[in-house]
């Protein structure tokens, strides 16, 4: 596996191009598209790949991927940094982390945005009202906590950096609505074969748009 840093140049050569890219914006899909080209001369089963965008919840030209195969730009419009990726952790290592994650959850075959309903159980006549950090914080525990045991992991810090929802066309499937929670903390490493499977797969819907992607670092 490979994890690697990209980022769109802005150098002269390229200015125009990456210009345009940014300004009709990297959401939707659209950054998928464009990463899947750097992977497009991998043998098919090596094209698969995680990503997220670099600084913040929009994508704004800077990427972290991790793939089977490294990124190849035919375009000159990266600049990449990649290099082998094979973490080993013993069991009971702390690691910070950080996530991006759709925060939907399945009841009854239909597929729900778990932070608006924790905001919508939430809201009760004659009790404070909760800060959106606090309902983004319930979800992101009541999301992860029950995932620990099969991501070979648990949480010993979990909090809630930011949410949003975007709305965008889908072809014949109309608008549609993707939410988009970060989460950070320290796990603490139960059995380091799925926590491994976990940061090569991903975790969770909406990998195609940038969530899903587990990093983790020692602390």
């Amino acid at each position: 596996m490979h994890i690697s840093r990209l980022s769109l140049k802005r150098d002269a050569s390229s200015l125009g191009k990456v210009s345009a890219l940014l300004r009709d914006g990297l959401h939707d899909g659209r950054a998928h598209r464009l990463l899947w080209s750097l992977f497009q001369e991998s043998p098919p089963d090596r094209r698969a790949f995680l990503f997220r965008s670099g600084n913040g919840r929009k994508p704004d030209g800077d990427f972290m991927t991790v793939s089977p195969a490294p990124p190849v730009d035919e375009t000159n419009l990266w600049q990449i940094e990649t290099k082998p990726y094979n973490p080993c952790f013993d069991k009971g290592r702390a690691l910070g982390f950080k996530l991006r994650l759709n925060p939907t959850v399945e009841s009854k075959r239909k597929r729900y945005d778990l932070v608006a309903k924790i905001k919508h159980e939430l809201e009760k006549p004659d009790e404070r009202a909760h800060t959106n950090g606090e309902v983004w914080e319930i979800a992101a525990k009541r999301w992860l906590e029950p995932r620990a045991e099969r991501l070979g992991v648990s949480f010993l810090a979990l909090r809630a950096d930011g949410y949003e929802v975007h709305k965008f066309e889908k072809g014949k499937d109309g608008a549609v609505s993707l939410a988009v929670l970060d989460a950070s903390g320290v796990l603490k490493v139960e059995e380091a074969g799925r926590l491994k499977t976990a940061l090569f797969t991903g975790i969770g819907k909406g990998r195609a748009w940038g969530c899903g992607l587990l990093l983790v670092k020692p602390v």
